[in-house]
């Protein structure tokens, strides 16, 4: 009797509070095995939603247990699941990797207007404050783990670590302890037992102030957030850039704010310390390189500071345009083919154009990189493609590697920038080519 009314009180406490967290979006959870994301489930058939499950293997020694586990957990709730396995074996930190991996496998298996629930603890937000507090991240740390991501949710961080494991064991969830989190090699296990220790001999209820805190400074960061916004941040695999001139007029405290956000971006969550943040702002205002936490590259590149930059990478040789397959030119895809009749207008767009044929002859038409004399004709003379490019706004860092069509020794096209006057189709035009031309590593605005 009495633990079915502990039991009553407990449950309907934690999916009041996972409830408060939700939208109306369908809702995947990561279900580890362990009894957080277990208890995560629960909550949420109790707050009416028909979740579907994922676990991510990590291929690490108790992983095999914790796919058991977390099948069994599935079975219990009648939740769908989805296993996935992923290789943890990257260069990085083994819990960075970890961490990025489970991540991006966690995203591949979102459908159209999901999002994925984690059952992140209150303990785990005050583990991440304090961790970011000793690793001088700035006001940016004190807002620990966010309550909201695009595609992620985390309803569970107004619950404890102690709530969510005395719930499990009542509702009989068949949860494992991940032997991870005992492998004190890991910083995060550290700072877990430590936290631990305070609070028990130091002061009493640190963790829940910790997290306290986090929700305290959210308003008023998302206030300097909005006032810093106009620093786009950008992202291209492995690299973010910014504005060095957006960085160098803002205030600041602001400049700043833009600067961690890049790093938080580069770094999966993780805004940098002090020494980071000093680095892009010098290289932003006065062109200095220099490396971060992670061995990654701060370098300015024209008007853009960029981190985690690589080495300018080796422009592609020239290569012949293939018709009616595909032509892969770097990270350019090109595509060349009849088209079955006259467009109605032209061009199509800047970058998918149709030619009369007989300017493209087959076997003559050449894909290669820009050079410095190269010129496009224009109806009266000529242009440097080196002016019209620069006309387009093509940062300077990328014009090296972009590519020109040649024909004949004439360059005809330069794929979102300009097309020759020589080629255009007319009344006596006996057949079409339709050429396309995509890059697979354009910049993507990240938000704030």
């Amino acid at each position: 009797m009495v633990g079915s009314r502990r039991l009553e009180r407990l449950g309907s406490e934690v999916a009041n509070l996972a409830g408060q967290a939700l939208g109306d979006d369908p809702l995947v959870v990561a279900l580890s095995g362990g009894a957080d994301s277990a208890v995560l489930a629960w909550a949420l058939q109790e707050c009416g939603r028909r979740p579907r499950a994922v676990h991510v293997h990590h291929g690490w020694p108790g992983s095999d247990r914790m796919e058991s586990a977390a099948r069994e957990v599935a079975d219990r709730l009648r939740l769908g699941l989805t296993v996935v396995r992923v290789d943890t074996s990257g260069p990085g930190s083994p819990e960075a990797v970890a961490r990025r991996a489970r991540y991006e496998a966690l995203r591949r298996q979102l459908g159209v207007g999901e999002r994925i629930a984690t059952g992140h603890t209150l303990d785990d937000q005050a583990e991440t404050v304090l961790g970011n507090l000793l690793w001088g991240s700035g006001l940016d740390g004190l807002r620990g783990i966010h309550r909201h991501r695009p595609g992620l949710v985390r309803p569970l961080l107004e619950v404890t670590r102690l709530q969510t494991r005395e719930l499990a064991a009542l509702l009989g969830l068949p949860f494992a302890d991940d032997p991870a989190n005992q492998d004190a090699s890991y910083r995060r296990v550290r700072i877990r037992r430590a936290l631990a220790g305070w609070e028990r001999t130091l002061a009493p209820g640190i963790g829940r102030r910790l997290a306290d805190l986090a929700r305290l400074v959210e308003p008023d960061l998302a206030f300097l957030e909005r006032a810093g916004a106009s620093a786009k941040v950008e992202r291209l695999g492995g690299s973010v850039r910014v504005a060095a001139g957006e960085i160098r007029t803002l205030p600041p405290a602001l400049a700043a704010r833009a600067v961690r956000r890049a790093l938080r971006t580069l770094g999966e969550g993780y805004p940098g310390g002090r020494r980071d943040v000093e680095v892009v702002l010098r290289a932003a205002a006065d062109g200095k390189e220099g490396r971060i936490t992670g061995g990654h590259r701060v370098a300015r590149m024209g008007a853009y500071v960029m981190i985690g930059a690589q080495d300018r990478p080796a422009v592609p040789p020239s290569v012949p345009l293939s018709m009616g397959r595909a032509t892969r030119w770097g990270a350019w895809n090109w595509e060349a083919r009849e088209h079955p009749g006259r467009p109605e207008a032209f061009p199509l767009s800047r970058w998918r154009q149709v030619f009369d044929a007989r300017a493209l002859p087959w076997g003559e038409a050449v894909v290669r990189p820009v050079v410095d004399d190269d010129r496009i004709a224009m109806a009266r003379g000529g242009k440097r493609v080196a002016d019209a490019l620069s006309e387009a706004r093509v940062p300077l860092d990328e014009r090296a590697g972009w590519p020109v069509l040649e024909v004949g020794g004439e360059v005809v096209w330069v794929p979102g920038v300009r097309r020759a006057y020589r080629g255009w189709v007319d009344e006596d035009t006996m057949g079409y080519v339709l050429v396309e031309a995509t890059r697979e590593d354009r910049w993507k605005p990240v938000g704030s």
